[in-house]
């Protein structure tokens, strides 16, 4: 096996990567910190604050959107428990995740975003893709957003989704982006 120092990509201090690894060990760092596991953080710093109420790291089967595999038998749903849950492991509704991205993004309720947000050009966005699942969440800096949910398929084409979404809300005038 390889040593994880063998497993750079640039120079310290360069460009940011996404890393799962990375979010994982923050979770840990900040849970040993606060003497508090993960998610009660999560809750008392983000959730809680901004009234987001349907994020969990276990729902109910019920409050689970399953993606389909072969002859449309649904697929198990991964668990992302323990160390590795700040990495991907909280389920939200559609509506709640669409909630965070305006509370976070556009309204700016808890400050500028993250430095975990991903940025391209005027585009503040995140995504995450689980076995048969994919989230694409953004916005502009003009309070333009979007989030698009797949239960099925490749990534790419959800990021491709959003894109074009977003380009036809920004070419059509400010009165017609809500659809009317």
């Amino acid at each position: 096996m390889e040593r994880l120092d063998t497993f750079t990509t640039g120079p310290p201090g360069g460009e940011a990567e996404y890393s799962n690894l990375g979010y994982t060990v923050l979770g840990a760092a900040l849970s040993a910190a606060a003497g508090a596991p993960y998610e009660e953080l999560l809750n008392r710093h983000v959730l809680t604050p901004l009234d987001i109420t349907e994020v969990t790291s276990n729902p109910p089967p019920a409050g689970r959107l399953s993606a389909r595999g072969f002859l449309g038998r649904p697929l198990r749903p991964w668990n992302m428990s323990g160390a590795i849950l700040p990495a991907g492991g909280m389920w939200a509704t559609p509506r709640e995740t669409a909630r965070l991205v305006t509370k976070l993004l556009v309204e700016r309720k808890l400050g500028e975003p993250a430095l975990t947000w991903q940025t391209s050009g005027r585009l503040r966005w995140h995504n995450g893709v689980t076995r048969g699942a994919s989230v694409f969440a953004g916005a502009l800096d003009d309070g333009t957003r979007v989030m698009v949910h797949r239960l099925s398929g490749r990534p790419t084409p959800i990021e491709n989704t959003a894109v074009q979404i977003l380009k036809d809300a920004t070419a059509k005038p400010s009165n017609q982006v809500d659809g009317s």
